[in-house]
């Protein structure tokens, strides 16, 4: 039976990854690092620390771990409370809305900060549609552990069978499914080329699915 929806946040709620790029390589560039795009998307859905950590070592970089994270995250912060150019993906506020008034239950699952989360949130008018939010600081095991879904879950008061992960990165999908979870993905070219097979649904909007879909898929 489906009782709880469980969000991504970046490539699902907002098409973050390619200002996520910019600032990154922005940044980067300013330590005399050229990182591509192929390169980037191959952190996508992972925790901030684990990305900085590797690219620490590859690079030689000689700030801390510590450090690499808290500038970009606040760059990327600053960036978000003043541009335009973040927006929601189509489709998706009006199947948050769907969800919420047949009563199921919704949460926000992101391996990113919880102020980049609230950052967001806040922008877009978000929050209240969330009875549950867990951020990579929650956790100790970033994706592709079920951690965070199975905490998300029992937050919920949901068995992990009742709900439903809706993910963009290979990462994410890998992680709902070890939590016992079905998993949509959808289909977002701008979160780099992710294999996206093992979800029980693959879309190209949101359009593609709705509240009675839904339920169909987690019988």
């Amino acid at each position: 039976m489906f009782k709880a929806a469980i969000f991504d946040m970046d490539g699902v709620i907002i098409d973050s990854e390619p200002i996520y790029y910019k600032i990154c390589s922005e940044f980067l560039n300013g330590l005399n690092v050229n990182m591509t795009k192929d390169e980037y998307y191959t952190y996508v859905g992972k925790p901030a620390e684990e990305m900085w950590k590797s690219l620490k070592k590859k690079y030689n970089l000689k700030e801390s771990i510590e450090e690499l994270v808290k500038i970009n995250r606040e760059n990327y912060i600053n960036y978000l409370k003043t541009s335009t150019e973040e927006k929601l993906i189509d489709g998706v506020m009006e199947l948050m809305k769907s969800l919420y008034e047949n009563n199921i239950k919704l949460a926000l699952a992101s391996s990113t900060s919880l102020k980049n989360i609230y950052t967001v949130l806040d922008k877009f008018n978000l929050t209240k549609f969330f009875q549950v939010i867990v951020s990579g600081d929650d956790i100790k095991e970033g994706k592709t552990s079920p951690q965070i879904f199975l905490y998300t879950a029992e937050k919920l008061k949901a068995a992990p069978c009742e709900c439903i992960v809706i993910e963009d990165s290979c990462l994410g999908i890998n992680s709902a499914k070890k939590a016992g979870m079905k998993c949509i993905a959808i289909d977002n070219v701008n979160s780099g080329k992710q294999d996206r097979s093992s979800a029980d649904l693959i879309i190209k909007s949101f359009s593609d699915i709705d509240y009675f879909k839904l339920c169909s898929i987690c019988k």
